[in-house]
């Protein structure tokens, strides 16, 4: 649905973004991280045709975004970081806007408004003049704006920016709602929480490149050590430490009175039998887990911490 295929932009002396390729498939939720400078912005700018690369080509449901622009716009739905909303305006006035501005039939608009008001939390604010709302709220509407004429494709520039915690939590179950139904989810961020949990895939960018992209569980397996946190019931700190120190699959470890942590680089087999080991000699385990990485566990691991 997205692909973006041997892309660069340079300003000047400045490469902001250089030689990336991508391809994201229908109904994905890709996570384009990284830190202020990486690339992203320039990379969903030029995705959606508001900047021209300098060399590559964009194509979003099988069309090239340069060559046919307008036809292209039809299947994208696109949020800036900063947006701009006419404050005089009333909520569903700014929205009737702009679903005429993309040609949606006149039959259709009106339920479509209403449908979108209560996909993005903004029934009270229907009738209110958009000058009076909060960041928040404004925010709320760029994003009925950007899926009012329900695109396959959306494009969305660190698009939590200014909601509260109940606010970010709606628009992830929002757009997991709409990659069910079959919508492509391009979303940058620099706030790895916010993309915890519901992006199926990322993309981590430093200094215009990508450094790593694929699906979360590909890359979270993809390095050898895995992380697991141990606890017990007593006074057997030093017990699991002898234990520890005995089995060659555990490289380094950290132990406490009660819990540890450890790196481990065997496979579960080797895992059973570093428990066994544990509760031979004595020690009255309450847990032993794996902790899975998480998409800035991820980040960290991978990224050099590098910015333009």
């Amino acid at each position: 649905m997205i692909q973006l295929t041997n892309l660069s932009k340079e300003f000047d002396s400045l490469t902001a973004v250089s030689d990336l390729s991508l391809e994201i498939p229908r109904g994905e939720i890709y996570g384009l991280i990284g830190p202020n400078g990486a690339g992203k912005t320039t990379t969903i700018r030029m995705a959606c045709g508001l900047l021209t690369p300098t060399r590559g080509t964009v194509c979003v449901s099988g069309i090239n975004v340069l060559k046919e622009p307008e036809r292209a716009q039809q299947h994208i739905g696109y949020l800036s970081d900063f947006f701009s909303v006419y404050e005089n305006l009333k909520v569903w006035e700014y929205l009737d806007y702009f679903a005429h501005a993309y040609k949606m039939t006149e039959i259709n608009i009106r339920d479509r408004i209403t449908e979108v008001i209560s996909q993005t939390g903004l029934e009270v604010k229907r009738g209110a003049a958009i000058r009076g709302l909060s960041r928040g709220m404004k925010q709320r509407l760029g994003i009925a704006r950007a899926i009012i004429h329900q695109p396959s494709i959306l494009l969305l520039d660190e698009p939590a920016s200014g909601l509260d915690p109940k606010a970010r939590f709606d628009l992830r179950q929002l757009l997991r709602s709409l990659s069910d139904q079959g919508t492509t989810i391009l979303v940058s961020s620099h706030i790895l929480t916010e993309l915890e949990g519901f992006c199926t895939s990322i993309g981590i960018m430093e200094k215009g490149r990508l450094l790593r992209s694929g699906r979360v569980e590909e890359i979270s397996a993809s390095g050898s050590e895995r992380f697991i946190h141990i606890e017990w019931i007593g006074e057997y700190a030093a017990t699991v430490k002898s234990v520890l120190a005995q089995h060659n699959k555990v490289v380094k470890s950290q132990v406490g009175s009660t819990e540890g942590m450890l790196e481990f680089i065997g496979d579960d087999e080797g895992l059973a039998t570093l428990l066994s080991a544990l509760v031979r000699a004595g020690v009255r385990m309450l847990s032993f887990k794996e902790k899975k990485q998480s998409v800035e566990d991820i980040y960290l691991k991978i990224s050099h911490h590098e910015v333009m």
